[in-house]
Order: C-alpha cells, then sequence, then structure tokens
C-alpha cells in the first residue's frame, strides 16, 4: 500500500465526526490520524507531524482555543497548518479569536465536504509556498553574502601583496587593476541592490520628458569601452525626431545600463544594438545581442528576482540577478512594458515600451 500524499490530524470529540471525516479523506487518498480531546491531539501532533489539522473547538480535558494556543508556542508543531471546525463557536469574537491565536481558516458545521477538501488542498498549497519563499530569501542572504565578499577578498588579496611586497612595476600595476576591477564589481553589485530596493519598496519615481536619444547616448557612453575591451560592437539605431518619453532619467538609464550590461556580457562574439523607436503610440527600446539565447522554459521566468536564486544554485555566475527583475519593477512603475524575445545560439532581444508624454513635442535629431 502507498503511502498518502497527506496526512491530516483530525481532533473532534464526537465519534460520528471522525468516522465522517477519515472516510472522506482517505477516499481521496489523504490518510487520517484521530484525537478525541486537545491534549491527545497536542500530543499526537508533537509525534507524528501531520501535514494539517482540523480542529474543533468545545471538546473535554484541553478545548480546541487552548490546543491552537499550545501549537503555536511549540516549535515542532508552530508551522502546521489549522482548520478549525465548530458548531458552537460562531460569533465574530470567536472567529477573530481563532485567527489570532494562527488558524489558517475556520469553518462552521454542518461541513460541506467537498468544500472542506477545497480548502485542505488550498491551505497545504499556500504552507507550501510560504517555506518555499522563506527558504528563497535565506537563499538570498546566504548568496549576497557570499557575492559581497568575494570582491573584497580578491581587494584585500591585491593590495597586500602590493603594500607587503617589493613586485615589478607591471606586476604591481597588474594587481592594482585587478582590485579596481573588483571594486567596480562591487559598486555594481551594491548599486542593483540599492536600485531594485527602491523601486520594490515603492519609492515614488520623479518622471519629466526626456528625449529618448539621450538616454540611448548617455548608454553608449558609457559602456562604448566595454564593448571594445571585450572585441564587440556596441551599435546604435534611433529614429530621428522621437517623441519625448515621461520618466525618470536616473531610473530608465539603469533599466537600461543593466540590459546593455548584461549583453556584453553575455555574447562572446559579434555585436550589441541599441534601438530606439516608436511603436503603438509609445517609446520602444530594444537591446538586442548575438549571444547564446535563452531556453524557451526560462523566458517567462527571467524577469523573477526568486528564480535567478534557484538557478544560481544549479549554476553559479556573478552578480545577484536581480537587474532583470529590478528593470521589470522600475519599467512597470512608470506605466510601462517590458519582455523578451530569443532563440538559442542566435541571440537575444529585450524590449522596454514606456509611455511618451503629454503634448510631447519631438525630441531633437542627432546630426
Amino acid at each position: 500500500m502507498s503511502t498518502p500524499e497527506l496526512r491530516v490530524l483530525v481532533v473532534d470529540d464526537h465519534d460520528d465526526n471522525l468516522v465522517l471525516l477519515k472516510m472522506v479523506l482517505e477516499a481521496r487518498g489523504i490518510g487520517c490520524l484521530t484525537a478525541t480531546n486537545g491534549l491527545n491531539g497536542l500530543e499526537t501532533a508533537q509525534t507524528e507531524r501531520p501535514d494539517l489539522i482540523l480542529l474543533d473547538l468545545e471538546m473535554p480535558i484541553m478545548d480546541g482555543f487552548t490546543m491552537l494556543e499550545a501549537l503555536k508556542a511549540d516549535s515542532r508543531t508552530r508551522g502546521i497548518p489549522v482548520i478549525i471546525l465548530t458548531a458552537t463557536y460562531l460569533q465574530p469574537l470567536s472567529v477573530e479569536r481563532g485567527l489570532s491565536l494562527g488558524a489558517d481558516e475556520y469553518l462552521t458545521k454542518p461541513i460541506n465536504t467537498e468544500e472542506l477538501l477545497v480548502r485542505i488542498r488550498s491551505v497545504i498549497r499556500t504552507r507550501k509556498a510560504e517555506r518555499e519563499l522563506q527558504q528563497l530569501r535565506k537563499d538570498l542572504a546566504s548568496m549576497l553574502v557570499h557575492d559581497l565578499r568575494s570582491p573584497l577578498e580578491g581587494i584585500g588579496i591585491a593590495l597586500n601583496l602590493v603594500l607587503n611586497q617589493k613586485l615589478p612595476e607591471q606586476d604591481a600595476n597588474q594587481l592594482v587593476g585587478m582590485a579596481r576591477d573588483q571594486i567596480l564589481a562591487l559598486s555594481r553589485m551594491v548599486e542593483e541592490l540599492v536600485e531594485f530596493h527602491r523601486v520594490e519598496s515603492g519609492m515614488a519615481v520623479m518622471p519629466e520628458p526626456l528625449p529618448p536619444r539621450d538616454l540611448v547616448e548617455a548608454i553608449v557612453a558609457e559602456y562604448s569601452l566595454v564593448a571594445q575591451d571585450k572585441g564587440l560592437s556596441l551599435v546604435t539605431d534611433s529614429s530621428e525626431d522621437l517623441p519625448m518619453l515621461l520618466g525618470d532619467r536616473r531610473i530608465l538609464k539603469r533599466v537600461l545600463a543593466n540590459l546593455v550590461s548584461n549583453a556584453l556580457k553575455f555574447t562572446a562574439t559579434g555585436e550589441v544594438t541599441l534601438r530606439a523607436c516608436l511603436h503603438e503610440n509609445m517609446v520602444r527600446f530594444e537591446v538586442a545581442d548575438t549571444g547564446p539565447g535563452i531556453p524557451a522554459d526560462e523566458l517567462n521566468r527571467i524577469f523573477d528576482k526568486y528564480f535567478h536564486i534557484r538557478r544560481r544554485k544549479e549554476r553559479p555566475e556573478h552578480g545577484f540577478g536581480l537587474g532583470l527583475a529590478f528593470c521589470k519593477f522600475a519599467v512597470e512603475e512608470h506605466g510601462g512594458k517590458i519582455g523578451v524575445t530569443s532563440e538559442l545560439a542566435c541571440g537575444t532581444t529585450f524590449w522596454v515600451m514606456l509611455p511618451i508624454a503629454a503634448n510631447a513635442a519631438t525630441s531633437p535629431s542627432l546630426h
């Protein structure tokens, strides 16, 4: 006989309720444990660790409220979800008390068994998602410590060698250059964290009318040497007479910088193109590369910060993976849209669409 997918503990002092619920649960392949009072239910929960508890309130020896309070005070049982089932405690104050003590649902008898099964699945699914989210947050904290420590250790090693050993000038310059690169990498990571937190926490943007080609020029000025150093071409293709867009200059520059930086990072040969054009009465930016492309099963998760944390466990890479998540938050905060298309071995194109300023004048052409 196979092990049940779920195990539910039913705590109720009425035998007919226990029999009915046990029959309903087991008919759906759910394992069922039973207890006839709160004290016995608490002991069973502590030893068996069920996936969920169905808890009556009016019981001898220890009532449901007392058991619930004891469950949430014990580290062994605190995380077990609880659904209250009661025929007597129907007042709003009782409902409030049960939920404040940590119950996940508060249902009154008689119980519709089909509804109860739906609630059980829903509560367990929600708790599972919460546990996964907590684990991902722990993973993120661990990842941050690791990724911030590594550049600092590299900087320390390089500077100690320069300060404490007599090195040829060429070797000393190389070590100083390595330290400089690590400082720049550290600065980018800190900036990524700060920007992401600023947008995700709802800090207001400061929109103003902006010429789209000003943003393009600023990105080219910042990344042309990076492209040159990698042997890549950084190409621009901007339509003339684009209307002014409405946005926060600093944040939108960071969005485009993240996209161009990623494109340069993952492109080994060829070029990265930054385009700006008018599309569907919005200003559309595109960052296209000739890199390896993104697998199809990752495309609709690429802007999810927790997806990058999961992926880092399997494929460690430099940086936090928050840049694309920041881009999504920032663009949507501007009332815009962001997306990506990609084909393996053929390259990737990220696009951003932003609203134009009301009564926008066209931005000046560059010659």
